[in-house]
């Protein structure tokens, strides 16, 4: 009886059985991506046809909200948009007014000695005839990785660093 009790304390203080306990998808590993993130694309290797990098270095910001449609796991990507300059990199060339859209995918994966790491893909304007492609991984500092561009000009490749977004102030400290 007295092991039973203990049991059953144990799951009270960790919130199993409490009804306050948020639903399954709100600890899913997506929930990580949603909110605002301060992000900086360096370039390290241009597209090899058109014109050069105006800089090798930008930041802004990309955002990301939370997605409602998780009875359908087809759509379990989570939309955002992004405020960063890529024509400076040299993307962006085709200056489709479109509206800045980023989709993101976060998956565990199988990290070293079997411990867990989280995966990041985020694609900018999908289905536009330039793929920005950022792949990294998630962290408590934030999610770090490399990303590529195709397009009719070749490949260009360069790495990324995403931090929790952070007032004005503290971001030129940050890039």
């Amino acid at each position: 009886m007295s092991r039973f009790l203990i049991f059953l304390l144990a799951m009270v203080a960790c919130g199993h059985g409490s009804p306050e306990r948020a639903p399954a998808y709100e600890n899913s590993l997506s929930r990580n991506l949603v909110g605002a993130w301060d992000a900086s694309l360096s370039l390290s290797k241009p597209y090899p046809l058109g014109v050069g990098p105006k800089t090798r270095r930008i930041c802004g910001t990309i955002g990301f909200v939370e997605n409602h449609q998780l009875s359908d796991p087809s759509t379990d990507d989570d939309r955002g948009v992004y405020d960063l300059d890529l024509s400076r990199l040299g993307l962006g060339w085709l200056d489709v007014p479109s509206y800045p859209i980023a989709v993101a995918r976060l998956n565990a994966e199988a990290g070293v000695g079997g411990s867990s790491r989280d995966s990041v893909a985020i694609v900018l304007n999908p289905g536009s005839a330039e793929r920005i492609v950022l792949l990294g991984h998630y962290d408590v500092g934030g999610i770090n990785g490399g990303w590529t561009a195709q397009s009719a000009r070749g490949t260009a490749i360069g790495v990324f660093l995403l931090r929790p977004h952070v007032s004005p102030n503290e971001r030129s400290a940050r890039c």
